[in-house]
Order: structure tokens, then C-alpha cells, then sequence
């Protein structure tokens, strides 16, 4: 006997009328589907030229609830909505960011040249002239940082947060790049300490503590609190880079100098500019060089590479 599948329903808008459009021609919706938490922070890039060349638009940003603590209190987002439970046609003009970036890295690769915020803007139509992320860290935030911070911190030292672990572990530093890095802090006379979403089992072995469990507005009073930031291509990177912290960022398959290109650090990678003959490739999945993880854009970065970089941020941000 044949089975029969049933179509899905498709909804078809109603013709709107003109007291309808009326209300809703300014009305502009960008939806982000998924995280993660440094791509949410960039987005905070695009809103104020969006909003220079439509001052009279209202704007609606729909993302996971979950990270409404991040995305609050910008000046040019007017709402922010749960992308779960808004229905995109509501709205007369709409645009979705979430696979434009996998389209165009992917696409372009190895010479993606855009930054994220860059593709995000030009997917909605828009050529972005400023890169603020309008982001305030607020005086409760600055306090919880100084609260948690100063449980672990000795009191005296220059605190360095220092982030080897990515929520990708293809990013992730090994023990013979990140405890050179470590004891090379400590012997300057360095505090270093870590944040995380969970404890980090290769800095607990080595004495370095570790900041976890905490919401996004403790985490962000964390990176505000720290003198210096020493991070792998994550959310930290992002932050703290908005936050002007001095920076180094260790970068693997992604291009730095395209991810960093609006902040001022200073870069550990294997890249194509300096005679690698590799990439960055923004291809990890299908890596020519190996199946495995990880990768030789991370394992043939060197301890003493990241040290350099460390020791070009102390000589220029001294403390």
C-alpha cells in the first residue's frame, strides 16, 4: 500500500494593508540563530553604522536568550528578541547572518579578507565605516571583577589573564607551548590566572587558577580587571580587544590579521605573509597535512614564539 507524506504547511503572508506598512517600513530585523559568544560580541559591531544610515529605523536584534547579557545596552539596537520565538515574516525586511561567515570564509578561503563584522554588514547591504562594539562594562561589573579577581590574586603582581583553551579544541595550546609561557610570566614577577567555562585540568596541575562557572557579566569583569591578556583565538580575544587590554592573540587555521584587524595586538601564527607554506587556511576539517587533531597551524607554533610576542607587549605596555 503507498505511503503518502504529508507536505508542510508554508505560511503565506496576507497582503499587507497601508495603515500596516505604515507602522512596519521601519521596522528592521537581523536574526543570529547560534552563538558563539565572540561572534555575538562582533555583531555589536554593526549597529551604529546601520543606524547612521537609517536614523529613523527601529532595530530588532533575535538571538539565543542566552546571551542577551552580552548583547544589552547598546545604543542602536532598539529590542532585542528571542530568535526561538519571533517569526521572521512579521517583519517586512529581514536578513539572517547566521551562515553568511561559513559562506564566505569557506568560499574565499585561504584569502578571506573580511572581517566578521564586514560580512555580517555586507550580507544586510551595508559597507561599514566604524567597528564600535558600544560595549560598558558597568560599575557592578567592574566590582565583581575586582571580587573574583582578588580572591586569587597575591595583591602586588601584574595580573595576566592567559586563555590556552578555546571552545574548539583544534585551537587549544599543549603543554609544551603554554607552561614555557607560564613559567616565562612568573619569572617577571607575574600573577597569571585563567577563566573559563570549566576548570582547565592542565593549569590546576601547574598551580594556575582558574575562574569558572560564572555568568557573562562576571566573565566580563574578569577580562576588565586584567592588566594584560594573553589568549587563543576565543571570546576573550574579542573582548578584550574592544576593552583596549593589552594583547597578545595565538591564532591557528583563521586568519589574526583578519579576526584582529580592528584591535591593537600583537599576533602569534604560522601565516602564508611570513613564508609558511600552509595558510591560514580557515579549512581545519580538511586539512591536506593530517586528519587528526591537532593540526600543524597549531603544533608548529613554538613556546618561544608566544614568549616573544609576550615580551613585545611588556616593552610597549610596560608595568
Amino acid at each position: 500500500m503507498p505511503k503518502f507524506i504529508k507536505k508542510k504547511e508554508i505560511k503565506i503572508p496576507a497582503p499587507l494593508t497601508l495603515r500596516e506598512f505604515h507602522k512596519k517600513r521601519n521596522k528592521v530585523l537581523v536574526v543570529r540563530e547560534t552563538g558563539g559568544l565572540g561572534d555575538m560580541l562582533i555583531h555589536r559591531m554593526m549597529f551604529e553604522d546601520f543606524k547612521k544610515l537609517m536614523p529613523e529605523a527601529e532595530i530588532t536584534l533575535a538571538c539565543r536568550s542566552t546571551y542577551f547579557p552580552v548583547m544589552e545596552g547598546h545604543p542602536h539596537i532598539d529590542h532585542l528578541a528571542d530568535c526561538m520565538k519571533i517569526e521572521p515574516l512579521d517583519w517586512i525586511v529581514h536578513y539572517n547572518t547566521t551562515s553568511a561567515c561559513t559562506r564566505y570564509e569557506i568560499g574565499m578561503a585561504p584569502f578571506s579578507g573580511l572581517h566578521r563584522s564586514d560580512i555580517w554588514a555586507q550580507h544586510c547591504g551595508v559597507f561599514l565605516h566604524n567597528h564600535n562594539m558600544h560595549l560598558t562594562i558597568t560599575e557592578e561589573m567592574k566590582e565583581e571583577g575586582k571580587r573574583l579577581v582578588g580572591e586569587i590574586w597575591d595583591g602586588k603582581s601584574p595580573k595576566v589573564l592567559f586563555c590556552p583553551i578555546s571552545a574548539m579544541k583544534v585551537k587549544d595550546l599543549l603543554p609544551h607551548q603554554m607552561n614555557p609561557v607560564i613559567d616565562h610570566l612568573r619569572s617577571k614577577g607575574c600573577f597569571v590566572f585563567s577563566t573559563h567555562k570549566y576548570p582547565i585540568p592542565e593549569l590546576h596541575e601547574i598551580n594556575v587558577p582558574v575562574i569558572y562557572n560564572i555568568s557573562f557579566a562576571q566573565w566580563m569583569g574578569v577580562v576588565n580587571e586584567a592588566d594584560y591578556v594573553i589568549t587563543v583565538d576565543t571570546s576573550h580575544f574579542h573582548l578584550a580587544g574592544e576593552l583596549k587590554k593589552p594583547l597578545v592573540g595565538i591564532f591557528t587555521f583563521a586568519d589574526g590579521k583578519v579576526y584582529g584587524k580592528y584591535f591593537d595586538f600583537f599576533l602569534v601564527q604560522k601565516h602564508r605573509d611570513d613564508g609558511w607554506d600552509c595558510g591560514p587556511c580557515y579549512n581545519w576539517a580538511n586539512c591536506h597535512k593530517g586528519k587528526g587533531v591537532p593540526k600543524p597551524c597549531l603544533t608548529e607554533i613554538t613556546a618561544e614564539e608566544i614568549i616573544q610576542a609576550v615580551d613585545k607587549m611588556f616593552q610597549r605596555w610596560p608595568y
